[in-house]
This record gives C-alpha cells, sequence and structure tokens, in this order.
C-alpha cells in the first residue's frame, strides 16, 4: 500500500508539473511562470546536491563544530552563487522560456538516446540486456536477442522524439508543441515501457519474466533514470 501510494504520488506531482510548464507556455502572460518552472527544479536538485556534499565536507567540519551551523554554511554556499546567477541571468531566461523548455526536451531525449544507443556498439553490453541479467543472471539466447531489440528501440523512440519535437517546434504553434513535448513526453515513455511488457510476455510465454515492479527495482538498482529504460 505504501509503494503505491508513493507511485501515484509521484505521478500526480509529474502530471501536475507537466500542466503547469503546458499552460504557462501557452497561456498570455504565462511566461514568467513558465520560466520559474523550466528553471526552478533544476535549480533546486543541483542545489540539494552541492549541499549534500559540503555538509560532509572535512574543512566544512573543520570550520563549523556545530551542526546546526554546519547546515546553515552549506546551505548559503549551495544556494547564494545559484542564487545569484539566476538573478543575472533571468532577464534573458525570461525572454527565451519557449526556448528553454525546447533544449530541455531536446536534451533530456538526446541524452536518453545516447545512453541506450552506446551500449549497442560491438563489444559492449546492449543496456536493456544488463537490467535483465539483475533479474536473471543466466539469459537464454532468444530472450537476449530480444533484449538487444529492445534496447534498439528505445534508442529509436527517443531519437524519433527528438525529431518530431524539432518539427514540431520550428512549424506548428507553440500550444501543438508544448502538447507533444510538455503533455505527452512521459505518458508516451510509460505506454512504451508498459506495451514492451505485454509483447514480451505475449512472445515468450514460458519464460520467468519480471513483474514492472521488479523491473523497477532492477532499473533503480543500475542507477539509471526511471524513464529511460525497460526490463525483463
Amino acid at each position: 500500500m505504501v509503494a503505491i501510494f508513493k507511485g501515484a504520488s509521484v505521478f500526480l506531482l509529474i502530471a501536475a508539473y507537466a500542466l503547469a510548464g503546458h499552460l504557462a507556455l501557452t497561456w498570455p502572460g504565462g511566461q514568467t511562470f513558465a520560466a520559474a518552472l523550466a528553471v526552478g527544479a533544476p535549480a533546486l536538485a543541483f542545489a540539494a546536491l552541492v549541499f549534500h556534499y559540503l555538509k560532509n565536507c572535512r574543512w566544512l567540519v573543520a570550520l563549523a563544530d556545530r551542526q546546526a551551523l554546519r547546515v546553515a554554511v552549506a546551505a548559503s554556499l549551495a544556494s547564494l552563487p545559484i542564487l545569484l546567477t539566476l538573478w543575472l541571468v533571468w532577464p534573458t531566461l525570461l525572454a527565451n522560456a519557449q526556448n528553454l523548455y525546447f533544449a530541455q526536451h531536446l536534451g533530456t531525449n538526446a541524452l536518453l538516446a545516447w545512453i541506450f544507443g552506446r551500449t549497442l556498439r560491438p563489444r559492449c553490453t546492449p543496456l536493456v540486456v544488463t537490467f535483465a541479467r539483475i533479474v536473471h543472471p543466466v539469459l537464454p539466447p532468444p530472450i537476449e536477442g530480444y533484449a538487444r531489440k529492445v534496447t534498439l528501440a528505445w534508442t529509436l523512440f527517443f531519437l524519433i522524439t527528438c525529431a518530431m519535437s524539432a518539427v514540431l517546434f520550428f512549424f506548428a504553434t507553440l500550444a501543438t508543441w508544448s502538447a507533444f513535448a510538455v503533455l505527452l513526453q512521459w505518458p508516451s515513455v510509460g505506454l512504451f515501457f508498459v506495451g514492451e511488457y505485454v509483447l514480451r510476455i505475449s512472445l515468450f510465454r514460458h519464460f520467468d519474466h519480471a513483474t514492472l515492479k521488479q523491473g523497477f527495482e532492477a532499473y533503480q538498482q543500475h542507477q539509471v533514470p526511471p524513464a529511460a529504460a525497460t526490463k525483463l
């Protein structure tokens, strides 16, 4: 029950964030909110990583022997440079909010295509094969061959998404592009993920397939973004 609640909470949070971004981009006067959404989440994530690193640094422990003081110093060092940078570039971000969303969408999908595609090189283990071996250390040859094809399919999926994003951004309306890139990005990944799972169990009925939950846990164990992968 707890896992279901967490999963539903994450889903609702992502859906709310995507809907807010789409509305901010497409509604008149929403550029300020759109720019804040575009840079807010990455800035908070980066600040959190810097804070986690700084609060355990030896020099900071030596400088401030009290836990509360170390936390305050680490938080200041992690947030103030980011806030200053955002303040300096804010006018540019505000004037190019839609370009920022486009760069994020294109860059994310290109990175995911690279993560999957680079493992298809000779003498490399395809990424989905790696995922599958986390659950099944020894794979039958047909399953391993299928996993290689799934790796290729994910690579093509993200490349096609990049191409469609570019075409819609430059040749369609902003609302059309935003519906595709902001609203439908993660639902399309989820649909591809579930569709591949259904196809797999229909093709290999007698194989002891991992459940979607086991597959997701294998992604986490391998430390690859959950939406970017598929498991056997």
